[in-house]
């Protein structure tokens, strides 16, 4: 029993830090994130309308949508950009009172449409959704969804946060030989570990990673920094077996 408590006691003192050592090997893992500037925003809206009569209430969604399309033509922004859904319509059916001549109250079914469409924008300048959002409610759209943003070097990026992976490894696994007392051998196993999340934008503060490496914001041609447009993290955690002597 005593033996069993004191192997219990170090386990609490002395948790699991991503090394491990049996056989004459030992495991290293690190992980790496790279944050980036993303270079394409892309905007969910809809139009929505709620009428008796199901025509009219398609005619006024259509001239919408037709103003939208010519204003984003107008923009520059090319047809492989602009994403557009069916028309969906929707039948609501409700009561409403009515009265007789002798004051009876009864009750009358109505019904009415819900009509709506959703488009999907895509601009290769970030720093033009601000003003293309808000033109696009002046011009009558009443439902924004989403508006998210991406970055086309998103591979690139997670290619250079394996390699930072890799490098912190390595640089870990020294420190730890030395401090060990043991020299390294060669690697014999290298194994890329999976990251939970999605290389999204992070507006608040993002799970602590080990190692974070910040691209180099851009600037407009004033020297002024971008908009605050959030950053899209890229992270990569890599484990490394060697040989010990």
């Amino acid at each position: 029993m005593k033996r069993v408590f004191l192997f219990a006691l170090a386990a609490v003192l002395f948790p699991a830090c991503g090394v491990f050592a049996a056989d004459n090997y030992m495991r290293v893992s690190a992980d790496a994130e790279v944050r980036v500037r993303p270079d394409r925003a892309a905007i969910t809206f809809g139009l929505s309308e709620k009428t008796a009569n199901l025509r009219a209430g398609a005619a006024k969604l259509n001239q919408v949508a037709q103003q939208v399309t010519a204003y984003l033509y107008n923009r520059g922004v090319e047809d492989r950009f602009i994403q557009a859904d069916g028309l969906s319509i929707r039948p609501i059916y409700t009561e409403e009172a009515v009265y007789t001549s002798s004051g009876r109250r009864t009750a009358k079914e109505k019904l009415e449409y819900e009509l709506s469409q959703t488009f999907t924008v895509t601009l290769d300048d970030v720093t033009q959704y601000e003003d293309v959002l808000y033109t696009l409610l002046d011009m009558g759209v009443n439902r924004v969804e989403n508006v998210s943003f991406y970055s086309t070097g998103t591979r690139a990026s997670r290619d250079e946060a394996r390699r930072l992976a890799v490098k912190y490894a390595q640089e870990k696994a020294q420190l730890l030989a030395e401090a060990a007392g043991v020299k390294l051998g060669k690697i014999v196993n290298v194994q890329e570990d999976t990251v939970p999340g999605w290389p999204g934008v992070r507006y608040a503060a993002s799970n602590i990673s080990q190692n974070v490496y910040n691209g180099a914001l851009p600037a407009d041609d004033g020297g002024n920094p971008a908009p605050a447009t959030g950053m899209i993290s890229v992270k990569a955690a890599v484990t490394l077996t060697y040989k010990v002597k």
